[in-house]
């Protein structure tokens, strides 16, 4: 297995990870099963709206995942689940990864969001929340091989199919 160090992203890195994002895509089988987010999207959710992890091989990006931080935005997922008010600002999304294909095989998603439940931890989170369309295998797998369970299954992001994904982070309120 090869060495990559994680750090946080910083705003020099957002045309790397745009990259990343869209050359996994296009390598996929079914690539609508991965919806690709815009520059902005990323720079926001590397300071303002969460964090962005980029994970290295030596200096070459090789993969990311962007963690949002919701609050009680209509859009976090608790509502789906039923959370409560109490509830929703300890939710934190693992918002979308992606690895580059020469770097798949590694296990760097899986160390990728281990990384950020670390962080979210030490940061009073409790629940880390996630989707998946049911049909990509990988990251269900991933997901899975991390703690996460399926919640509920449902419709998002314009009426894809998503299995909602949560675990919980052992924090207390």
């Amino acid at each position: 297995m090869r060495n990559f160090t994680i750090r946080l992203a910083e705003p020099s890195d957002v045309g790397s990870i745009y990259t990343i994002m869209n050359t996994a895509r296009s390598s996929m089988k079914e690539p609508e099963l991965y919806v690709p987010d815009t520059p902005e999207f990323i720079s926001r959710h590397i300071q303002d709206c969460g964090f962005t992890l980029i994970a290295l091989y030596g200096a070459l990006p090789a993969g990311f995942l962007i963690v949002r931080i919701p609050g009680e935005e209509r859009d976090n997922l608790g509502y789906d689940l039923g959370f409560s008010r109490q509830e929703l600002p300890l939710a934190a999304h693992m918002e979308s990864a992606a690895v580059l294909p020469e770097y798949q095989g590694n296990r760097l998603q899986r160390r990728l969001i281990s990384s950020a439940e670390a962080i979210l931890a030490t940061r009073g989170y409790r629940y880390a929340l996630a989707t998946v369309s049911p049909k990509n295998f990988y990251s269900l797998r991933n997901m899975l091989s991390c703690g996460y369970r399926i919640a509920k299954t449902t419709l998002k992001y314009g009426g894809l199919e998503r299995h909602i994904l949560l675990k919980s982070l052992g924090q207390t309120a």
